[in-house]
């Protein structure tokens, strides 16, 4: 998906897929920067609508009618080091352990632009058969099969899904099977070195392996458009295919859901902290259903506070009131400044979904804004989220 660093992003509700949303509204830029971010999964047969619309996702046509891969083990790797991270142990270790619990997904998928076949990536967290992905790998698919190292294609449903974390828990009827080892994302520092595993570009043959570092702090999830509070940026390549596959340290343990790179850039990409990520699917796996607002918000700069006039150096100011939804009925408008969700402090965009998550559908909520030189407080009762399942 192609999106501008500070275009409005509805931060407790998902980006739609397919089929795609209309534009949404110009937002307000800081510094100049526009930079485009693709999401990682490929679908086939919905490219031209699609680009017509000024929205990219990252395709593959499928026309050439190839079958779904099995995650064999057999990979394309970097063999020129045999250590990383300093740590006991080659890349080639690190994929023996990893790659016999990482899937591929293969998705069919239709809507009024058309239809094609969907490819991602996913790995298993229970030996019964759960597996973790991105929510838009699985989104609008008609049917799922993934595809496990001992060449077994199996089907799976979805357990759940959360279409502003991005995240997918699917169920596939196996027992006994390999399952990754999680991580600790919170720990990891700039120049760490990571491996990523996944279904890039589907190709036949097998999973693909790329070695890079931690290339950067945690970014906002605001700035990438996306729901999540913050992001771990790579240099190891994330192709389109890679999505939902794991990013691991040097002792092979998945320490990031890779999910994106940025369009106009060299190896800049982006995966979701599995720190972050577990409580969400802690919650997909028990059949939770994420609570919605209905806000597209933006972490509040000098600048915007200048331009509204409003007295505040932190908050998050909201940019779109989606009509019909909790925060329209108790009255926020746009450009008023969330401070407060319950008992949660706003203090960067960011926290808005953060706050959200910690209530249940048809939570009562209190929402301090700033608006103007006043400071209000209304409640919202909290509502599913439609994209969501659970």
């Amino acid at each position: 998906m192609t999106t501008d660093v500070r275009t409005p992003v509805d931060v407790d509700t998902p980006a739609p897929i397919a089929p795609p949303p209309a534009p949404p509204p110009p937002g307000r830029r800081q510094g100049g920067r526009a930079w485009q971010f693709v999401l990682g999964g490929l679908v086939g047969g919905l490219c031209g609508a699609l680009a017509a619309g000024g929205l990219f996702l990252a395709f593959d046509d499928d026309d050439g009618g190839s079958s779904p891969t099995p995650a064999v083990r057999t990979a394309e790797i970097d063999r020129s080091s045999s250590t990383i991270g300093g740590e006991q142990g080659d890349v080639a270790s690190i994929i023996a352990k990893v790659e016999p619990a990482v899937v591929t997904i293969t998705t069919e998928v239709s809507g009024p632009i058309g239809s094609g076949q969907g490819a991602g990536t996913g790995f298993v967290i229970s030996s019964d058969g759960l597996i973790v992905t991105n929510n838009h790998v699985v989104a609008g698919a008609n049917s799922i099969e993934v595809a496990f190292a001992d060449g077994r294609t199996l089907e799976a449903d979805v357990v759940g899904r959360n279409g502003g974390a991005d995240l997918a828990v699917l169920k596939a009827d196996a027992t006994d099977l390999p399952v990754v080892e999680l991580g600790d994302s919170d720990a990891l520092q700039v120049g760490d070195e990571v491996v990523a595993i996944g279904n890039a570009l589907a190709l036949e043959g097998g999973l693909t392996v790329t070695r890079g570092i931690i290339s950067g702090p945690p970014r906002e999830g605001t700035e990438l458009g996306a729901g999540l509070a913050s992001f771990l940026q790579t240099d190891a390549s994330i192709n389109p295919g890679n999505s939902g596959g794991p990013l691991v340290d040097a002792a092979g343990r998945v320490i990031g859901i890779n999910t994106m790179v940025a369009g106009n850039a060299e190896n800049v990409g982006f995966a979701i902290p599995i720190s972050d990520a577990m409580p969400v699917i802690e919650d997909l796996r028990s059949g939770r259903v994420p609570a919605f607002l209905g806000v597209a918000t933006d972490t509040l700069t000098p600048e915007i506070a200048d331009e509204i006039g409003v007295d505040a150096d932190s908050g998050a100011v909201i940019l779109e009131v989606t009509e019909g939804s909790p925060a329209d009925e108790a009255g926020l408008r746009e450009e008023d400044v969330l401070v407060r969700i319950g008992d949660v402090t706003i203090e960067t965009a960011s926290d808005v979904p953060d706050a959200i998550r910690q209530h249940q559908p048809g939570d009562e909520v209190e929402v301090e804004v700033l608006r103007g030189d006043q400071r209000e407080t209304v409640t919202a009762r909290l509502v599913e989220r439609e994209d969501s399942v659970g």
